[in-house]
């Protein structure tokens, strides 16, 4: 019995053993990965932040030389740069590949890109007890540095001023289809006041933006870029054409006036009350003011309105604006034309149906929304979810309109929401830094 006994226990001593040799294997084994694993992540995190130093590098250098070489690394410049910065951070050329342009990915054979791939080996500690050889990392990154066609919705052409772009007052909001460029090298061009939102494709500023500003702009924003020249610069004042005057063509029906215009000189173009006036297509000369106000409507298809004085053009009516450029000739696409010595305001305000195409080309003035309302619609409310207003009593709305501007200021205020769904100016924009 005795004897049974002990060999009992010899038994059970022998299998803790191999449980214990077991256990240490695999303990040793674990605490190896984990090792391992740990300095791979950290090479990997190390490589990746070399690799897009080094795209960014490359991207530099391509942006740098772009009008000379069209985005080829022509003299070989930018992987100069890439292979500098990855050696500079301890990867020896033999691991770095740079492919100008890339050779994989989104932008695979597309100049103006920089593709940096980093293969850094790295030794085996207690892992070596699974195998042999290095443990390979690989990371990659691509950096752009060239200019791309761009269309844009704004334009404003101030060159210094503070604010020359502003959203101001609760609840004002430009919301457009392109981006908005904004030449001012201020470093406060751009404003946007609480509660209110910018919402674009990009956003190129030639100097900056407001700090309190930049948590109500919903767009890529590049600041620091160079400015844009006016795409309209050369466009010519038109011929003044025919002497006009208003009354000469107008006509009762029901109690409305009506006036039916052809193109031609006019002194001003001044309506009120609930006058009813049809453009025919053409240019429109105006010597003086242009005002609508109260409840008169104006359509117009295929004009061109040119503001030839130093009066403003106030669309104050809460009737019908509906008016789209020509389609050929000098003026096509330009619907509203304030010529360039002017420093006069084109002001929309109160207007209840606004319904305007084409660009709205002022170089020297200010555009103005202000107060523009219009009746909600279940579409745009449904599409709009995400952005809350709040009730103030005086915020308005204004639909979305298939126009462009080009101006020197542009102000939204006092709660209108402006909709460009136009994009019809054509521009370039920088692509700087990483991509992929």
């Amino acid at each position: 019995m005795r004897k049974h006994q002990d060999r009992q226990l010899r038994d059970r001593k022998g299998a803790v053993m191999v449980l214990i040799a077991v256990s240490l294997f695999l303990l040793i084994g674990v605490t190896a990965l984990a090792v391992d694993a740990g300095r791979l992540y950290r090479e990997r995190r190390n490589t990746q932040a070399a690799a897009d130093a080094a795209a960014d590098a490359a991207g530099l250098a391509l942006y740098a030389t772009n009008e000379k070489f069209g985005g080829r690394d022509g003299d070989g410049s930018a992987r100069a740069s890439a292979i500098e910065l990855a050696s500079g951070n301890g990867y020896a050329p033999s691991t770095v590949t740079v492919n100008i342009p890339p050779a994989s990915g989104s932008f695979a054979g597309q100049l103006g890109y920089a593709e940096v791939i980093i293969n850094a080996p790295i030794s085996r500690t207690f892992s070596s007890i699974f195998g042999k050889g290095d443990l390979i990392v690989t990371t990659r990154a691509v950096a752009g540095g060239t200019i791309k066609d761009s269309l844009a919705s704004v334009m404003v052409l101030d060159s210094k001023r503070k604010d020359s772009l502003k959203l101001k007052g609760k609840n004002s909001a430009l919301d457009v289809a392109g981006d908005v460029i904004v030449n001012s090298t201020n470093k406060r061009a751009v404003k946007v006041d609480k509660k209110s939102q910018l919402i674009a494709d990009h956003l190129l500023v030639a100097g900056g933006i407001d700090k309190k500003s930049k948590g109500l702009i919903d767009a890529t924003v590049m600041t620091g870029v160079e400015p844009t020249p006016d795409p309209l610069a050369s466009l010519p004042s038109p011929a003044k054409g025919t002497d006009r005057d208003p009354n000469q063509f107008k006509t009762s029906v029901g109690g409305q006036d009506v006036f039916n215009l052809p193109p031609g000189k006019y002194k001003e173009l001044k309506f009120d009350n609930n006058d009813l006036i049809n453009l025919s297509p053409g240019e429109y000369y105006v010597e003086g003011e242009i005002s609508l106000k109260e409840s008169c409507s104006i359509n117009g298809s295929g004009v061109m309105i040119y503001s030839a004085g130093n009066k403003e053009a106030k669309f104050k009516t809460s009737g019908n604006i509906t008016l789209s450029p020509p389609t050929t000739g000098t003026y096509r696409g330009v619907t509203l034309f304030q010529h360039g010595g002017s420093k006069s305001k084109i002001e929309f305000r109160n207007d209840k149906d606004l319904n305007l195409s084409g660009i709205i080309y002022a170089p020297n003035s200010e555009v103005k929304f202000k107060n523009t309302d219009l009746d909600f619609d279940e579409d745009w409310e449904s599409e709009s979810e995400d952005y809350e207003l709040e009730d103030d009593g005086g915020t308005s709305f204004v639909g979305s309109i298939a126009a462009s501007i080009i101006c020197r200021k542009l102000s939204i205020d006092k709660g209108s929401y402006v909709r460009l769904s136009g994009a019809d100016i054509n521009a370039q924009r920088p692509v700087l830094g990483l991509v992929e």
